[in-house]
């Protein structure tokens, strides 16, 4: 990132589309993994939003949005070490519940509106 870009807030935004058989599993894995960024600098605020599909499935959107780019590195490593802790692999933990997995970090666009 620029140096201008690393001021700046960046959102962790995750998509996740989850069978209804697998919506405890997963939900319960979310809960766990974000009690990692408890009280951590630099983590503003987080969001767990859902939108009911047709079919049985439900779509979830994760939000996080850290204060800069340089907090960034410490919530990987925290994430990580929540997952080492859970012994959860969460590319076996997709893999095994079916749920269709869309990762990313997001920074504000400039002259939107």
């Amino acid at each position: 990132m620029q140096n201008s870009e690393a001021q700046s807030t960046v959102f962790r935004i995750d998509r996740f589309v989850v069978p209804a058989s697998s919506e405890a599993e997963f939900l319960s894995a979310v809960a766990e993994t974000n009690t990692a960024f408890d009280g951590m600098e630099g983590c503003l605020q987080r969001h767990v939003l859902k939108q009911d599909e047709a079919g049985g499935e439900s779509t979830y959107i994760t939000i996080v949005e850290w204060a800069s780019s340089q907090v960034i590195q410490k919530a990987r490593e925290a994430a990580a070490a929540k997952h080492r802790e859970m012994k959860l692999d969460p590319r076996e933990l997709f893999s095994r519940l079916n749920i269709k997995a869309e990762l990313g970090y997001f920074v504000p666009a400039r002259g939107g509106a």
